[in-house]
């Protein structure tokens, strides 16, 4: 939607992650691992006034674990700590009426939440082809630059199954409910920022250009097991049902509507199968030394 007092302006933020991971069997039942990203991250916006697209560095760690409570059953939970990311001199402000005034350059600060998530997964019906998992994740978005600013912190519930076709290729179904967690009343200043002009319709205008309004999320996917010797393939497609909301005082606010789909391929390399198992390597490291490639 475009509003009166928008001054053209408008948001985009992309970041590419770079991981690398390790992973421990404790024992027959208990396995731990850890996961450090890298990313590189581009904001355009979202403030109006002299901008342009700033990169940005930062890094996060994730740690979990996994227990298979029964032959059939396997809980587990991770930590996945807080990003921070400083886009320097992301922005100068425009000040003053008339012929605009520009003050010094700025820096915005933007987090990532620090999420917390647990889950369960059963793989006992239907002769083991049919696998069911359910997660629930929990994002501290109150704790973060820049979003704390606009969201609250956020519930999320996933569950999904899959189905062994064949002794390759499996079928996978999934749904999310994620909570609408924009506040009804936003802070006065975002990552650093405080804008100019109405500082509220300012903030609600923020909120219109980083809507997290969508509450229902469904994907569907396929992943096929050797689709090159030692190599697998996944392949998945989704997208959110549309939603709608207001911010601000009716004629003085701004909207949004938001319906995205996504589209995502991967591939995963194993090490000691397929074309690689003539390699002198234990047969047991074959199962847990995979190496894998995503694009989404």
């Amino acid at each position: 939607m475009t509003e009166p007092n928008s001054n053209g302006s408008a948001a985009s933020l992309s970041a590419l992650n770079i991981a690398t991971g390790v992973g421990v069997q404790v024992t027959e039942r208990l396995a731990v691992g850890a996961q450090a990203y890298v990313t590189y991250s581009v904001l355009d916006g979202p403030f109006s006034g002299i901008s342009a697209a700033t990169p940005a560095y930062g890094i996060r760690g994730l740690f979990g674990t996994t227990y298979e409570a029964t032959d059939h059953t396997t809980l587990g939970g991770y930590w996945m700590t807080a990003q921070s990311l400083q886009f320097d001199d992301a922005i100068l402000l425009q000040i003053g009426a008339g012929p605009p005034v520009f003050s010094v350059s700025q820096d915005i600060n933007l987090d990532l939440p620090e999420t917390f998530g647990i889950g369960i997964a059963n793989d006992s019906l239907m002769d083991g082809r049919l696998l069911l998992a359910s997660d629930i994740l929990y994002k501290r978005y109150s704790d973060t630059d820049f979003f704390g600013a606009i969201w609250d912190d956020q519930f999320i519930l996933q569950t999904g199954l899959q189905y062994k076709l064949t002794r390759k290729i499996r079928l996978r179904l999934g749904y999310a409910f994620a909570e609408n967690i924009m506040k009804d009343n936003p802070t006065s200043s975002a990552g650093g920022i405080v804008p100019p002009g109405v500082i509220a319709d300012a903030m609600h205008y923020l909120q219109s250009q980083f809507p997290a309004i969508n509450e229902h999320r469904i994907s569907g996917g396929v992943g096929v097991r050797d689709f090159f010797p030692g190599v697998d393939l996944n392949l998945n497609a989704g997208g959110m049902l549309d939603a709608q909301d207001y911010f601000g005082v009716a004629g003085s606010g701004s909207g949004a509507s938001v319906e995205p789909y996504w589209v995502a391929l991967g591939m995963t390399w194993r090490f000691g199968r397929g074309a690689c198992e003539r390699l002198p390597i234990p047969d047991q490291w074959c199962e847990h030394s995979d190496v894998g490639l995503g694009l989404r």
